[in-house]
């Protein structure tokens, strides 16, 4: 596992710590109290919001889906 500095850690937590509250994961519910997952959560909402943006240059050319 690659080593960080204090300081990018401490970045990484306040990260950890604003997704967990616009999560919702501070009000009761099935995930409240945890972390687990929100990193996957992330990738794939930046995942889809790069697939969305080739999706939406070729849809506006009018490039048909099939």
């Amino acid at each position: 596992m690659k080593k960080i500095s204090i300081e990018e850690n401490a970045a990484r937590v306040k990260t950890m710590e604003e997704l967990y509250f616009l999560d919702g994961r501070d009000k009761e519910g099935p995930k409240k109290g945890t972390f687990t997952g929100l990193g996957q959560e992330i990738a794939t909402y930046k995942k889809f919001a790069e697939e969305l943006a080739i999706y939406e240059k070729w849809n506006q050319r009018n490039y048909p889906l099939y």
